[in-house]
């Protein structure tokens, strides 16, 4: 013994030694692992910072374009808006209204058009060639804002196909009003979204990054590069209508767009003359993409120093287990057949998830308690337990869930049964059983009821259950003889008291009081 204690007290010194160099070693790489990590981490979210101040800057960029286009639309909708009071008391010139309407679209290449409706939608002058004949677009959105709305204010509407060359449009309207306020008709631009599309065109942007243009309820005027069919989209669902532009005018975020789903880092302005908003994106995936090809070299040198380290300790552990061989698989072997001894036996009789008694444990147990109950002549009850609709638990919450849960029942009948001489077990799937030695029939179907009322007490949510929480029912057979009864007896008695429990609605307890066979009755 004195030898065997020296022996274990040079290894365990020994093996300190090598722990200590298996830790140094854990602490370097983990120090190499943690800097790294930092290091690319800050270095992502500044990519990101800057990816979201680029994006905010481009939105404010356009936003302000947009505001010139808009701006000078009005401008010459304005100047045409005076020269049509005047001529509302004389009579209107339609042939020299129409001239000055070319002039100023010569001057502006984003317009497509302007035009004058009357009070009824009839086309009065226009910067086309001609008037057409037969077309009223008293039906337009922007006809019915103006003439609705005595304010003489600008109008931005969504896209419109003109009806006169078929390009999509967007209207930008002023109302036209007597000396009494009367409505008199529309004066009208119309912008090319042609105009955005190629100015959005000269920015250099990814294949799924975005440019938008929109309005303030959340239509789109434009989203480059997307096709037309995205033009007049709503995206009010988006969290930049719904979160951000309630906050601030312009900034900066990251959020799943509502145009088409992806994940981007979106940068937005807000105008503050026109109802517009203009959003730039940069699609993640592909930023991410590109910064950790760009951070490639850094990566690979931290993954050179952590090769070194492991290269070293590997030398310094081989060398120190060349002095230590002997000592370790001696002490290893010993270790290793007592932890074998150990795993084993807890196979053997330890249930793995809850800790009871396994199957195995619980066939040998109930034997030798019916043994032991037939000696001394005392009665044994046996319960068993099953959980109520329990594969629908696990078709609900999951097999994750539904391994808690068979925890929790198991700590509950563990905590019932507390006499030494009682045995705990979970029998197979979510069925539980109870042992106890020396218990009358009265005792064993309390106990059952127990039971059932604590896991009823405790409420667990079970959505798939009539109930709406878990329960259990239970069947508890109990033999005054045990003498006369065998353990496959006593588990069919029990197991049918179990059977009668969930007949009669679940949520209850049953109980047999197991008669002696006639046949094995001692006289």
């Amino acid at each position: 013994m004195p030898l065997k204690r020296k022996m274990d007290k040079k290894v365990n010194t020994e093996s300190g030694l090598l722990k200590s160099i298996v830790l140094s070693g854990l602490f370097l790489i983990l120090t190499v692992v943690g800097m790294s990590l930092w290091t690319l981490r800050e270095d992502w979210l500044a990519t990101v910072h800057q990816t979201q101040e680029t994006a905010m800057n481009l939105a404010v960029s356009q936003s302000r374009q947009a505001e010139d286009t808009f701006l000078q639309a009005e401008l010459s909708l304005r100047q045409i808006q005076r020269d049509l009071q005047l001529q509302l008391a004389t009579g209107i010139q339609g042939a020299d209204l129409s001239h000055t309407m070319r002039e100023l679209q010569h001057r502006l290449p984003q317009l497509h058009g302007l035009f004058y409706y009357d009070a009824d939608g009839t086309w009065i002058a226009t910067s086309a060639d001609r008037v057409p004949s037969n077309i009223n677009n008293a039906d337009r959105e922007y006809f019915t804002y103006q003439r609705s709305n005595r304010r003489n204010n600008l109008h931005i509407g969504p896209v419109i196909r003109s009806r006169s060359t078929g390009d999509l449009v967007i209207p930008v309207s002023l109302r036209v009003s007597d000396a009494s306020g009367g409505f008199k008709g529309v004066l009208l631009a119309t912008i090319k979204v042609d105009y955005f599309r190629r100015f959005y065109s000269y920015y250099e942007l990814g294949k799924r990054d975005v440019l938008v243009l929109m309005l303030s309820d959340s239509t789109v005027l434009y989203a480059r590069p997307m096709p037309d069919s995205y033009i007049g989209k709503d995206l009010s669902s988006s969290p930049l209508f719904q979160h951000m532009l309630a906050k601030m005018d312009r900034g900066s975020g990251q959020w799943k767009a509502a145009l088409d789903g992806q994940a981007r880092i979106f940068g937005f302005a807000r105008s503050d003359r026109y109802p517009i908003i203009v959003a730039a994106g940069y699609n993640a995936d592909d930023l991410f993409s590109i910064w950790i090809n760009g951070r490639g070299q850094d990566i690979i040198l931290s993954l050179i120093l952590l090769l070194t380290i492991l290269l070293l300790g590997t030398f310094q552990l081989r060398h120190a287990r060349r002095v230590l061989r002997y000592q370790q698989e001696l002490t290893s072997l010993r270790d290793e057949l007592h932890k074998a001894n150990l795993s084993l036996d807890k196979l053997a009789h330890i249930d793995g998830l809850t800790g009871l008694a396994n199957r195995r444990e619980f066939d040998r147990f109930l034997r030798e308690a019916l043994g032991n109950a037939a000696a001394s002549g005392k009665p044994l009850s046996l319960i068993m337990i099953d959980i109520d609709f329990f594969k629908h638990y696990n078709d609900t919450y999951g097999h994750i869930a539904g391994d808690e849960g068979l925890k929790v029942i198991g700590e509950l009948l563990a905590s019932l049964s507390v006499r030494r001489s009682d045995m705990a077990a979970r029998y197979g799937g979510e069925e539980f059983a109870l042992i106890l030695p020396d218990t009358a029939f009265d005792e064993g179907i309390a106990l059952a009821n127990r039971a059932v009322e604590a896991v009823r007490m405790m409420k667990l949510p079970h959505a798939s259950s009539p109930l709406g929480h878990v329960t259990l029912s239970a069947g508890c057979a109990t033999t005054s003889t045990p003498a006369t009864v065998s353990a496959v007896k006593l588990l069919e008695h029990a197991d049918h008291a179990l059977y009668r429990a969930k007949r009669g609605g679940r949520n209850r307890a049953q109980g047999i009081d197991v008669p002696a066979l006639p046949e094995q009755r001692r006289e």
